[in-house]
């Protein structure tokens, strides 16, 4: 059986009172080794069944490193074992006992630390130093328009645009033990890019998806799904002209645009918002626009905080089967061609149709643009 340290205390308590004899024949237990260690089961928890693992080598040296390690990943940076390797060479010319220290102690010492090497699973900004502020500031501008205007919840919209790449490969994969090379088939465009430009309401619709191809000219004898709107543009980005394209093709037919109704648009910081041109459209379009200050947008705008992810990774398995089960044509050099334009298209319909709108809604809750007038809602803040 197994015995705690209190247990193991009251042992060794009965045989330096009798003897180890007599606490062998009255508890049948090792009392031998529990005396020898004596010290280090008093400074145990006494509900612990044992100290397994060796003790630190350089206790100050590690307790210092993670303190360097914490407050590095609690600013956002990466940290690999060859800069906790390279720190900890300074480090330990300030600590004491550590006479015959090698770096290379590090890499297993890692492994078995609260601090184990993780995968990257996504890409943030640095908030800014004033993040509290500018939280404070656009919530008292969105709250003054609120109250101002009453916009209706499907008159409150959110727009982004987030680039998107043809292949879609996993990061990570299933592979048997001991094999060096774990390759994952491609079409070998990783790097062909397209920008999609979604947007969505504060009541949980989301409006027709609006997607940028980089062809010079339209592709012709492709029929696209009548529910998105496809343009081209050389660079594949949201420049101004396809701005206020987006602005007239989806922004003014959304529920209540042509009937010209005072709605609010919630933006990010990119200089294509800002642009007088656009600032003088929305006007005309009754449309009043909230600025998300820059690096807050994974706390202020909901596509950010939710969506986005969402259909990046919906595309990934859309992708995947394709590669899979699809119907793939070569070039005659033997490479195999991109998914069709259609079939991306198709893919984004898709997807856009499986975003739950429950879901939408409880973001922009949450991001602080459609909350209640009377403090209802502000159980959801973020």
């Amino acid at each position: 059986r197994s015995y705690m340290t209190a247990e193991k205390l009251k042992v060794v308590s009965y045989a330096e009172a009798h003897g180890n004899r007599a606490a062998s024949n009255e508890f049948e237990s090792n009392i031998w080794l529990w005396r020898w260690q004596k010290e280090c089961l008093q400074a145990l928890p006494r509900m612990k069944m044992a100290e397994r693992g060796k003790s630190a080598a350089y206790p100050e040296l590690e307790a210092k490193l993670v303190e360097w390690i914490a407050e590095r990943r609690q600013q956002g940076s990466g940290v690999s074992i060859a800069e906790v390797r390279m720190k900890a060479l300074t480090i330990v010319k300030t600590c004491v006992n550590t006479a015959g220290f090698k770096a290379s102690w590090l890499r297993q010492s890692v492994h078995e630390s609260p601090w184990p090497v993780r995968r990257r699973t996504t890409i943030t900004q640095k908030l800014p130093m004033d993040s509290d502020t500018k939280v404070l500031q656009i919530q008292k501008f969105i709250i003054k328009l609120l109250k101002q205007h009453c916009y209706d919840l499907s008159l409150i919209g959110n727009s982004d645009q987030t680039p998107l790449n043809f292949d879609n490969p996993y990061n990570r994969t299933l592979e048997a033990k001991g094999a060096k090379t774990i390759s994952i088939a491609t079409t070998g465009h990783e790097k062909s890019r397209f920008t999609l430009m979604l947007a969505c309401m504060a009541d949980g619709p989301k409006l027709p998806p609006y997607i940028v191809f980089k062809p010079k000219t339209m592709p012709k004898n492709i029929i696209f799904p009548n529910t998105v709107h496809v343009c081209v543009h050389l660079k594949a980005g949201l420049m101004k002209s396809l701005m206020l394209d987006w602005l007239q093709m989806v922004w003014v037919k959304q529920t209540g645009g042509l009937m010209r109704k005072r709605s609010l648009m919630v933006l990010d910081a990119f200089w294509c918002h800002h642009m007088p041109s656009v600032k003088k459209r929305l006007q005309q379009d009754k449309t009043d626009l909230a600025i998300i200050p820059g690096g807050m947008t994974k706390m202020l705008q909901p596509l950010d905080v939710t969506v986005n992810k969402t259909m990046k990774d919906a595309l990934r398995r859309k992708w995947n089967t394709w590669l899979l089960e699809g119907e793939l044509t070569f070039t005659t050099g033997g490479h195999m061609r991109t998914p069709t334009l259609q079939d991306v298209t198709q893919w984004i319909v898709d997807v856009c149709v499986e975003l739950d709108p429950a879901i939408i809604r409880k973001r922009f809750l949450k991001c602080s643009i459609s909350n209640a007038m009377d403090g209802s809602k502000d159980d959801a803040l973020w």
